[in-house]
């Protein structure tokens, strides 16, 4: 068996790589083992890359909008927040806007809408039944887990406002802008319409805060 060569200094003895006495040759087998050293770390990233796609798309979420007037079996009318992804979604920001108008608060809406008065007295008399209201921003949504922020039940005794809200007319002038996460942490800007959402570093504060409980 041959050994490896070495150099012997004046201290030390080293090892060096074996040559074949053909120099050409050596520079042609080093250049090719750098080159083949390069093509593994580079296939070493794009796997790495890759799994790293494979874990988000697994935790990939699809907030939608909801915008029914059937609701429940009361046929309720409700406005809201649905996940459709696979993930569970972070909901960092809330805005909602009526014909192009920030809207701040479930009252609010059914004031630019539906002609609900502005004081307290009005509410009680032309909203004799309950509305349900819910927060959504700072909440997370399982996967197929919906949020209703406003919903309007219908009422015999009082169907103006009611019957109103859940005119197709209005619900479809009913829009928003919404931040959201993922688990990992990407964050997305969309209307809750579209398939098209807006990648972000992080989701910042609403311009137009929307308070479910607010006057």
């Amino acid at each position: 068996m041959s050994e490896a060569p070495v150099e012997a200094g004046v201290d030390e003895v080293q090892p060096v790589p074996r040559r074949t006495g053909r120099p050409h040759f050596d520079v042609i087998v080093s250049v090719t083992a750098i080159f083949i050293s390069a093509i593994s770390l580079f296939v070493a990233i794009q796997h790495g890359k890759t799994e790293r796609d494979l874990v988000a798309a697994n935790v990939w979420p699809f907030p939608r909008a909801i915008l029914s007037n059937g609701y429940d079996e009361k046929g309720s009318t409700a406005i809201g927040v649905s996940n459709g992804g696979v993930g569970p979604a972070k909901i960092q920001s809330f805005e909602m806007f009526y014909r192009g108008h920030p809207v701040s608060s479930g009252l609010d809406l059914l004031r630019q809408c539906c002609g609900l008065g502005p004081t307290a007295a009005d509410v009680k008399a032309q909203l004799p039944e309950h509305i349900g209201t819910s927060i959504v921003e700072e909440t997370v949504l399982r996967p197929g887990e919906d949020n209703a922020v406003l919903r309007v039940k219908r009422s015999a005794t009082a169907p103006d406002i009611p019957n109103r809200i859940a005119a197709v007319d209005v619900l479809t002038h009913v829009t928003f802008r919404v931040c959201y996460c993922s688990v990992l942490d990407q964050c997305w800007i969309s209307d809750l319409r579209s398939t098209r959402v807006q990648p972000v570093d992080q989701c910042r504060p609403p311009e137009h805060p929307y308070d479910p409980n607010g006057p």
